[in-house]
């Protein structure tokens, strides 16, 4: 199995959020927990319809969920009770 191109630079970009973030455990978790729901918000309606085939929606959802990761951790580390 390959990993796609965008699955590493949305890694790297999730690594690069949580090591500028001033509060780290805290941006991480935000993170994770934005990564959980939106894999629970995509994976179950397609696995209870049974939507297609499992493996690319579990890669879309893979995709889906560190974008969303990303923009959460950039979201709450620019915010300004994040830097006080």
């Amino acid at each position: 199995m390959v990993t796609s191109p965008m699955g590493i630079l949305l890694f790297v970009a999730a690594l690069f959020r949580v090591i500028k973030s001033p509060k780290r455990t805290e941006t991480l978790t935000r993170m994770v927990v934005a990564f959980i729901a939106t894999l629970l918000a995509i994976c179950l309606p397609a696995a209870v319809l049974r939507i297609g085939d499992s493996e690319p929606w579990g890669r879309l959802t893979g995709l889906v969920g560190l974008l969303v990761a990303v923009i959460v951790g950039q979201w709450h580390s620019r915010s300004p009770k994040a830097s006080a």
